[in-house]
Parts: structure tokens; sequence; C-alpha cells
């Protein structure tokens, strides 16, 4: 878990918001499982859930976006409890916050890409504030509201789909602005489940070549603070 520990380089403040991760690799949540009644299957059975929908749509977008690569490799190298597995359900929590006090250039979210292949966002009927942009390579047009649809999913494009795919698919910046005085008063909630490939996998582009593994870790030692 992590609480105001976030620190995107584009801002360089703590992103105003608390999150509760699930990394779905064997052995990653024994003894870490919440003990509310009922979390542990429920989470179990939205990754699996939304796993399957995300390898769906991975499969769809490789044969335009990723035509180099042999059919499969893309939904093949997300494993759900692998020894190796790095697709991640994060929930998250944004509280109330007192609007008056909090500095200008602080975000509940600030702008950022996504460091995964496909991230799934549900969004919470009512929670407003997620807003997205293109990708700056790809001369973006402003920022947009993406505020929930009731029984719609959000999907961004993320930073590893781009790489492997050589630039063909750009991801999108995304960013959850502070609240207007009228929602500051209540928190705000969402899920993402992010489709990671495998520590194992090597992503092979003209960017060069790097495993999933190394590739993560280094944008997690990118955003977040050294204070343990």
């Amino acid at each position: 878990a992590t609480f105001f520990g976030q620190v995107r380089p584009s801002t360089g403040t703590p992103d105003q918001k608390e999150s509760l991760q699930v990394t779905a690799r064997r052995g990653s949540m024994d003894g870490r499982w919440p003990s509310t009644d009922g979390f542990e299957p429920a989470a179990r059975t939205l990754i699996s859930a939304a796993h399957s929908l995300g390898n769906r749509l991975l499969s769809l977008l490789e044969p335009v976006a990723c035509p180099h690569l042999p059919a499969g490799t893309l939904a093949g190298a997300h494993t759900l409890w692998a020894e190796d597995g790095q697709c991640t359900l994060r929930l998250l929590h944004y509280p109330p916050v007192d609007v008056s006090s909090v500095p200008e250039d602080y975000w509940r979210a600030g702008p950022h890409t996504d460091w995964c292949n496909l991230t799934l966002l549900f969004q919470r009927p009512g929670n407003a504030g997620l807003e997205c942009a293109a990708n700056p390579r790809a001369g973006g047009a402003g920022w947009l509201k993406v505020d929930p649809v009731e029984g719609g999913i959000a999907v961004n494009i993320g930073d590893m789909l781009s790489r492997w795919s050589n630039d063909s698919l750009l991801s999108n910046l995304h960013r959850v602005r502070m609240p207007t005085p009228e929602e500051a008063r209540r928190p705000r909630y969402s899920m993402a489940f992010f489709m990671q490939a495998d520590k194992h996998v090597l992503i092979e582009s003209r960017h060069g070549a790097i495993t999933a593994g190394d590739y993560i870790l280094g944008r997690i030692r990118s955003n977040f603070d050294k204070k343990g």
C-alpha cells in the first residue's frame, strides 16, 4: 500500500491519493491480503475477468500494432499467479481535501503515461476528474474529460506496448485533477488493472532489448520517493 508516496516526474509533487496493490504473482500476497471478509476471492475474480478482457484486446491490437511478433505473443506474455508474473490490480482512494490548503501545483494524480501494455480502468459513477490527452509525440489536442460511464471501462495504451510496437501505438497521457469545492467534500474511488508482461519476457524493438522485469523496475524507481 502507498499513501501520498507516488511522486510524478511531471510534477515533482506527491499525488493526493492512497492505493492498495494486488500483484498477481505467486507468493506476493501471502500474509498481505486484507482481512475484510470476501476481499481475496472478489479480488481474484476481478483479476481473472480483467486479465481475460485484456488478453482479448491485446490479441485484437497485435496484428496491426505488432505485425513483427508471432501471433499470440502479447496475450501469452501475461501469466496470472506465475513465479514472475507482473499483472497488477490497484485499488485507488483519493481522500476528501481542503482545496484552500493544497498548493496549486498539486494533483490527485499528476499527468503521466502508464508503464504497462494495457490498462483497464474501472471508475465509480459520479466520481469525475479523470482527463486524457494524446501522447505529445502525436501532437496532442488538449485535455479531454473521461467521466465514468455506467458499465464502461476506460482503456489506456501503456509505454510497454508503445515500445513493443515500435511506436506504432503511443501511450496516452492522463491525469486526475484536483476536485472542485463541491467535489472536495467527497472521496473518489477507482480500480486499475495493469497488463504487465511477465518478468522474463524479452521486449525487443528498435529501442533495444530489455526484459519486462527490468523495464517495470526502472519505472518504479523513477516514480516513488525514497522514504521507505
